[in-house]
């Protein structure tokens, strides 16, 4: 993707379009391709005409892969699934598993939680592997990867500081700092292998800091992801997909949620009770023709997509339950929420055994109809791994 080089904006301009900012807003509508410009996704009006929203409308066939039981193979709670050429794998806390890639075979555990030099301290679960397919993890501030044979290896040492990291360009990293104390001046630093900072890009946001004893359990406020070999950061509170290079960061998307965006001046004051009439942007990626995200407001899952051709976001509205997903009118099965598209163009997720267990229990004259290959699914465990669900995007 060669996007249009923006300097960079102050992120408060860029997450206020719908006011002072709207005139940059139109320029960039204009073009409103990813490699022309940014992409403008109107969330507020695609929740408001929220419908009804199927497979068919972004693919053609959906692939599933039961990840065998083994004694060693069992998947952790809210592990992320990660589909690659040759191998599927599973990443959850202190735990990293292998399995094959078209028969859900186990294979093995990479690596183990430890202080020796083999292992690993901190497992990232949501973040994407490598450009070349390796799984990242940490100790303390040694950024490390994990290749198919279960090698690991100490690629760069990240400056104190910094949260999360990704390699950008060969030998250099991005490398996201989280501002809890509402004092840190930079959002985004560049440093090679030892660490060294050679650039940064400023954090032009203010926030209230928190004067109590309290402390957040927040998960990580910025991630890395990539599509293809391009890189890209989204802050929780900010709107703004940024690609990320060794010398620029790049308006790629922007989620105009107008007044239902967190505030950043009030991210470490705010109770748990304010998120309720805020938007949350999850599941972000993207590739040349769709952006899809996951919207969550007032206790409710929306799955979604921008098609990026016809300039039209799709949102996934069903009244009556709490996750609403794309709905599976290729084979008339589970409803399908993404997670991320890998390389090979596929738009991966993965169910939990119990939940298949349930549909095949409560839809008896749905099963007949099901291709046989998903029919086999009906002798499945609640215990059992989940299964991966891979759809073919077009």
């Amino acid at each position: 993707m060669n996007y249009k080089k923006v300097f960079f904006l102050p992120l408060a301009c860029i997450a206020l379009f719908s006011s002072s900012c709207s005139q940059k807003k139109d320029s960039i509508n204009a073009g409103n391709q990813l490699n022309s410009g940014a992409v403008v996704i109107d969330v507020e009006k695609a929740l408001k005409e929220g419908t009804s929203q199927y497979l068919s409308q972004f693919s053609s066939e959906i692939e599933y892969v039961r990840l065998e039981m083994a004694d060693e193979g069992l998947v952790a709670g809210n592990a992320r699934t990660y589909v690659l050429e040759d191998y599927i794998y599973t990443v959850a806390f202190r735990q990293i598993l292998q399995f094959d890639r078209k028969t859900g075979k186990f294979i093995k555990e990479l690596s183990h939680y430890g202080n020796d030099p083999e292992a690993y301290q901190y497992t990232l679960p949501s973040m994407h592997p490598t450009t070349s397919n390796e799984i990242y993890v940490r100790t303390g501030n040694r950024i490390k990867t994990l290749n198919s044979k279960g090698e690991i290896k100490t690629i760069a040492s990240a400056p104190s500081e910094v949260e999360n990291a990704f390699e950008v360009e060969d030998g250099y990293f991005a490398g996201y700092i989280k501002n809890m104390s509402c004092t840190v001046k930079e959002l985004i630093v560049i440093f090679n292998k030892k660490g060294d900072v050679i650039k940064s890009f400023p954090n032009h946001q203010q926030c209230e800091p928190n004067r109590t004893n309290s402390f957040s359990l927040r998960l990580s406020e910025g991630l890395f992801f990539t599509s293809k070999n391009d890189v890209f950061f989204k802050e929780a509170f900010n709107d703004t997909v940024f690609q990320v290079t060794k010398d620029e960061l790049l308006p790629a998307v922007i989620f105009d949620i107008g007044e239902h965006s967190p505030p950043y001046e009030k991210k470490e004051i705010m109770e748990d009770d304010d998120y309720f009439n805020m938007y949350s942007l999850n599941n972000i990626d993207l590739n040349d023709n769709y952006v899809f995200f996951s919207l969550n407001y007032q206790g409710k899952t929306y799955s979604a997509y921008h098609d990026i051709k016809e300039n039209k976001t799709h949102l996934a509205y069903e009244r009556y339950t709490q996750t609403s997903s794309f709905q599976d009118d290729l084979n008339g099965f589970i409803p399908f929420s993404p997670q991320y598209i890998n390389d090979q163009n596929e738009l991966v997720s993965h169910v939990a055994a119990e939940v298949l267990y349930n549909w095949f229990k409560d839809n008896p004259d749905k099963i007949e109809p099901l291709p046989k290959s998903l029919q086999k699914l009906k002798d499945i465990d609640r215990e059992d791994n989940p299964v991966v669900m891979i759809v073919k995007l077009n």
